[in-house]
């Protein structure tokens, strides 16, 4: 490129940049949590007796590394999590593309025509048809040319900024989704492992119960046979067996369920084969519950939405800055010559600079009903900010109680199956001395084992609701550094 093209594009750039510094660069947009308009009390209304400081649950919660391995296998293998992270990336991809809009665009060309002017009635050019009179002068013309564009709008309201502010938000929000994702991953995978070593405990004492009421139906029928018995009674007894035989399959149907939740969850073919292996975790102390201000800094999802109300915002600032005129610059410089081999000739040099500062007038109300839609989609923003705190307090005073609860029902049905356990005992002494009945063993029987039953569910409810609390105060699936 010859020197003069040079000296005008570097004066293009300068002065490009003089308006350019009147601006600033896109930054982080402030969080707009402060615009709640919730009233959040001071203390969470349920309580707990016990509080610790860690919050690593899956630690917690898991007796061995087995779950906690499986967590790091669903986090790499799963199609939800990647479906996040593959977001996070196209709104990474979309701050860029709105970035750029603040730079000059530059390009190049290098263009070659050839044309043929007719001049009637002059008496000079090249002739055709014979040379005779009223011959039409003829003239062929080359021309080439070679040069390097620069557009720039110069950004000095400041809505391109506004626009990449608002990417920059909607980034971060999808960024919130992708931990939010995976700690829901996290517990869906505890969840699922409960329910396995459940299923392992139910099988287990259906089982036991199969083996009970067997048992009992061979000792009611010994008492028929003997004749201190009745037909109704074996009957009873004997469809006891049956039923405890159906209730051991099923338990059987939930463990391959079970089974197929966790393999799916892995990315894996659900052949329902990965095995659990152990009892329930012990139950450790709750997590503390911290005060209610403290989910708007925690909770991915709240962080989440007020990010997304954030870039409604900026999107409003976008809108209502398309009202102002817009600046424009452009310059291209190069060369043009009649001979290709000419074309870089220093001599024949071409250039232009030109600055524009345009508004439009008339659009047929486009860009009003523009601003009108954006402030529209902040109100929505807005409404889903506060429905996300306010699902967020409701679920940890929900967990926070349910604490509680449960607690005291598997307090009670313990102290249950101890007096069942006895009375079912004392029942078949009694029955097989003569001084009972098969009624009543029959009935403690049954009880007896149902509520043993009852105690298994009640232990992996209180492990799911100790997750579902983790998840609804905010807590992460790694320990704190």
């Amino acid at each position: 490129m010859n020197r003069v093209v040079e000296m005008s594009l570097r004066s293009l750039i300068h002065v490009g940049l003089a308006f350019a510094l009147s601006g600033c660069v896109a930054k982080i947009p402030p969080s707009n949590k402060d615009i709640l308009g919730v009233d959040l009390p001071a203390a969470y209304s349920s309580r707990l007796d016990e509080s610790a400081v860690s919050t690593d649950w899956v630690s917690q919660l898991s007796g061995d590394r087995v779950l906690k391995e499986l967590i790091e296998d669903v986090k790499k293998n799963n199609w939800d999590i990647k479906k996040a992270a593959v977001r996070v990336e196209t709104a990474a991809a979309n701050a860029r593309i709105a970035g750029s809009r603040k730079f000059p665009i530059l390009s190049t060309s290098v263009e070659g025509r050839r044309a043929q002017q007719a001049f009637i009635g002059f008496p000079f050019g090249e002739k055709s048809g014979g040379g005779g009179d009223g011959e039409i002068a003829k003239a062929l013309s080359n021309n080439f040319g070679a040069s390097l564009n620069l557009s720039w709008e110069v950004d000095l309201w400041g809505r391109i900024r506004a626009g990449q502010e608002a990417y920059i938000a909607e980034v971060q929000a999808a960024s919130e989704d992708l931990r939010g994702v995976a700690s829901s991953l996290a517990a869906q995978t505890a969840k699922i492992w409960f329910a396995l070593l459940e299923a392992n405990e139910q099988i287990a004492l259906s089982e036991e119960g199969l083996a009970s009421f067997v048992e009992t139906q061979r000792t009611v029928r010994d008492a028929f046979d003997s004749g201190n018995g009745s037909a109704s009674q074996v009957r009873v007894a004997s469809a006891d067996v049956q039923t405890a035989k159906a209730l051991l399959e099923e338990r059987r149907a939930q463990k391959r369920a079970a089974q197929r939740q966790i393999e799916l969850l892995l990315g894996r073919y659900p052949a329902a084969e990965l095995e659990a292996s152990g009892g329930f975790p012990e139950m450790p102390v709750p997590p503390p519950s911290g005060v209610p201000s403290g989910l708007l800094l925690r909770r991915s999802d709240i962080i989440a939405a007020e990010r997304r109300l954030t870039a409604a915002h900026r999107r409003i600032k976008e809108a209502k800055l398309a009202l102002f005129p817009q600046i424009k610059l452009t310059g291209s410089g190069g060369t043009a010559s009649e001979s290709l081999r000419q074309l870089t000739n220093s001599g024949l040099g071409v250039w232009s600079i030109a600055g524009g500062f345009g508004q439009q007038i008339f659009r047929a109300g486009e860009v009003l009903g523009n601003l009108k839609l954006r402030k529209l989609d902040q109100s929505e923003a807005y409404i889903d900010y506060q429905r996300a705190v306010l699902k967020a307090l409701g679920e940890v005073e929900t967990r926070l109680d349910n604490e509680v609860v449960l607690r005291k029902r598997e307090e009670a049905l313990r102290a249950a199956e101890e007096d069942l356990i006895a009375a079912f005992d004392r029942s078949l002494d009694e029955y097989r001395r003569g001084v009972g009945n098969a009624t009543s063993l029959l009935l403690t029987q049954r009880q007896m084992l149902g509520v043993r039953s009852q105690v298994l569910t009640l232990r992996r409810l209180r492990l799911y609701n100790r997750v579902n609390l983790h998840l609804a105060l905010g807590g992460s699936i790694e320990k704190e550094k």
